[in-house]
């Protein structure tokens, strides 16, 4: 080796530790250039890991893929990623979040949080209902900080029947015949998800999936009193939220149904107590091979209805939030004291009976199974967190969705599907986002460890990517007011 050619490898060595570096002590990501990650191995579109010799980004696209053994020319001033060793997949996309109402009640605001998210690899996130005004002043926020916040796509507010469950986040309908001016309103405003809530009348459920599809928009629901999942499936809804959104269409006979909250209030508190063990009760005989559960399923796979199933929310808050592995999680100390704090005061004010904790085991145990039983079916699932529903963490819960759907059978390939290809689908973005490809927007996360070897792999974050810009997950998360 020549003095010349020597100095040229030490120079590029040093240049692949020394840019990202000062990168990360300038606060993370000026105007996106030039980025040239070289070597790896990324999760190609056919879902499987591929070697390559370079990704080159220009701005914020992704402008070449080289194939192994050829080297990126690259220009001065880029960035250098030594991604050799490592394992390069799209950013991942969380489809169910709350931005707004959660934490205003709390005194918090989502734009503290959103480098939580990024640091977790999470480069888009979709909301999936809240105040529409507040929505469009995060996404404004996001678009004008993408160094340190994700994507934001927005949802309308909830649509539900009068009174409605969440007030501050609802709108009452009940007349089919408001639907398509509230439609022609919440496009306007920036809205590519519909949803609908658990106390929607069909009719009204009717005019939405048709009106807001004629808009070419998305319409998803969390269903539970009125409106069923068969019913809603048979109109062609795009989405269910959450797999309680089935679960609840196929008890066993005789199971009663936990009451809405008008009702709940007449009931002595002795007599819910022992109508809530009846509904658990019957929640764990739920029998997957019964023709409830095989029609329903072959109507959704007919129907082409993706399912989110959300599983996190389930164990961390509704069913098993007794559980020390989840008072106890990691994730919870990157989280600000006054979050931490108000899930608790929810947990206290509404505690979980121990002798029911066999039953709620058994039912969240059927839920995993369904939703294996959806995916074996050739069901499209998505991945989603509820955050920052208690117990919940921003990007964190994401990571644990991740990690229960791959309990439940999914494999790690399939898994990755669920919260990049299957989620960019549903949001209308097939075209940027979702896969690595060239064109595409340049969101993606750099890892030590191969996510398809053990799907936990996916915290093992060495770079995220966003909107061409390199971030240190550390310095992200310096950026989260903990105290």
């Amino acid at each position: 080796m020549t003095a010349l050619s020597h100095f040229d490898a030490c120079r590029r060595r040093w240049l692949r530790w020394l840019l990202p570096t000062v990168l990360a002590l300038r606060g993370l990501g000026a105007e996106p250039h030039t980025v040239v990650l070289e070597g790896g191995t990324y999760f190609d579109p056919s879902a499987v890991m591929r070697p390559i010799g370079a990704i080159v980004i220009e701005r914020d696209r992704i402008k070449a893929i080289l194939p192994p053994g050829v080297e990126a020319v690259v220009p001065p001033g880029a960035v250098i990623i030594d991604a050799r060793g490592r394992f390069i997949i799209p950013g991942l996309i969380d489809g169910h979040v709350h931005l707004v109402h959660i934490l205003r009640s709390l005194g918090l605001s989502a734009e503290d949080l959103f480098p939580l998210f990024l640091a977790h690899g999470v480069t888009t996130v979709r909301d999936t209902g809240d105040e529409i005004t507040a929505q469009q002043g995060l996404a404004a926020y996001a678009e004008a900080h993408p160094e340190y916040a994700p994507r934001v796509f927005m949802c309308s507010p909830l649509v539900d029947g009068n009174p409605a469950y969440h007030p501050f986040v609802s709108w009452p309908m009940t007349d089919p015949a408001n639907v398509p001016a509230f439609v022609d309103r919440m496009s306007a405003a920036g809205v590519r998800t519909f949803k609908i809530y658990v106390g929607t009348s069909r009719k009204v459920g009717q005019a939405l999936v048709r009106e807001a599809q004629r808009r070419d928009k998305w319409v998803t629901a969390h269903l539970a009193w009125g409106y069923t999942a068969q019913e809603a499936v048979a109109d062609g809804i795009n989405s269910l939220e959450h797999i309680g959104s089935l679960y609840e269409f196929v008890l066993p006979a005789g199971t009663p149904h936990w009451p809405a909250p008008a009702e709940r209030a007449a009931f002595p508190p002795g007599e819910l107590a022992a109508l809530e063990r009846k509904v658990l009760e019957g929640k764990a005989a739920v029998d997957l091979d019964s023709p409830a559960v095989r029609n329903l399923i072959d109507s959704i796979v007919r129907q082409r209805v993706m399912i989110d199933p959300t599983l996190v929310v389930y164990r961390n808050w509704m069913l098993l939030r007794d559980l020390e592995l989840v008072q106890q999680h990691p994730d919870l100390k990157q989280l600000p004291a006054r979050l931490r704090e108000g899930w608790q005061h929810s947990a206290r004010a509404q505690p979980l009976d121990p002798a029911t904790r066999v039953l709620r085991q058994r039912q969240f145990d059927l839920m995993k199974a369904l939703t294996l039983k959806l995916a074996r079916s050739g069901v499209e699932l998505m991945a989603g967190s509820d955050t920052p529903v208690q117990f919940c963490p921003p990007g964190g819960a994401l990571q644990q969705e991740l990690q229960l759907l791959n309990d439940a059978g999914l494999s790690p390939a399939e898994v990755l599907l669920a919260a990049t290809r299957n989620n960019a689908r549903a949001l209308g973005q097939s075209k940027e986002l979702g896969s690595i490809e060239v064109g595409k927007l340049a969101d993606l996360v750099v890892l030590d460890a191969d996510p398809l070897a053990a799907i936990n792999n996916t915290r093992r974050i060495y770079r995220v990517i966003h909107a061409g810009r390199v971030l240190e997950p550390a310095a992200l998360l310096r950026r989260v007011p903990v105290n």
